[in-house]
């Protein structure tokens, strides 16, 4: 299935994958805030930095740095999911700009240049090849002032054993009174891609029932490599920081 159907599937129960989608969301704000400053100075800080987040999703990183007072530009391949930012951001009233956008034409997308370029929560594997992340890699610098960070949230798969159907159970999570059970289900097709089945199921007093079941690939692209591929974008000073969140996050920037 293609990104774009799997994510509009996932819009209305994204925060299920969260034991506490708000809290998470106030984590990463912190988070990122914190990383900003340090790799922009004053020009990373509140107020200052223009943002473009360009795998937003339902707001996941775009709500809570708005909250913050960055100036952020929300692009998403799912329209399902940029809908729901937008609803998200008026229940809080904040100002987000949010539209449909694929990130390999996201200079297209947009008109102003940003500071930062965002993409967390491993999308940049969505992409099936290394041409396609170059592709993607070069627009983002393409958006970026002189000087300007990129900066990436993604998997370690060289952490991960390859080839070997696996099953990750998130737990039980709720929303108001209802429970329900949030798992990830891989197949691999090869030692580079694999298909993960999101499955949510609502707990009653039968047993769960099916929410929903939704299925999208992913290139098991290694950091090293994706570091690699930055650097051939014509971005500089990339690295790997770890520690700042749940997953390894890759730093480029656009030379001043």
């Amino acid at each position: 299935m293609h990104a774009q159907q799997f994510y509009d599937d996932l819009a209305p129960y994204y925060d299920l994958i969260f034991e506490d989608w708000a809290a998470s969301m106030t984590r990463q704000g912190a988070a990122i805030s914190q990383l900003l400053e340090a790799e922009l100075g004053a020009a990373g800080a509140p107020g200052s930095a223009r943002v473009l987040d360009v795998a937003c999703g339902i707001g996941t990183q775009t709500l809570p740095l708005a909250a913050r007072g960055y100036r952020v530009t929300g692009r998403d391949l799912s329209p399902a999911a940029v809908a729901r930012l937008k609803r998200e951001a008026v229940a809080r009233q904040l100002s987000v700009q949010a539209e449909v956008a694929d990130m390999r034409s996201i200079a297209s997308a947009v008109v102003a240049s940003f500071d930062v370029v965002l993409a967390f929560d491993n999308s940049i594997p969505h992409l099936l090849t290394d041409s396609d992340i170059l592709t993607a890699f070069r627009q983002f610098k393409a958006v970026l002032r002189p000087g300007g960070v990129c900066i990436c949230s993604v998997r370690d798969y060289d952490q991960l054993q390859r080839g070997a159907p696996v099953t990750l159970p998130y737990g039980e999570h709720s929303r108001g009174p209802d429970r329900f059970l949030v798992r990830q289900e891989w197949i691999w097709h090869g030692p580079m891609h694999y298909d993960v089945t999101f499955v949510i199921e609502k707990r009653g007093p039968a047993g769960p029932t099916s929410v929903l079941r939704t299925t999208t690939e992913y290139y098991a692209v290694s950091v090293a490599t994706l570091l690699t591929l930055m650097g051939q974008a014509g971005l500089v000073d990339c690295r790997r920081v770890d520690n700042l969140i749940y997953q390894p996050v890759l730093v480029g920037r656009r030379a001043p």
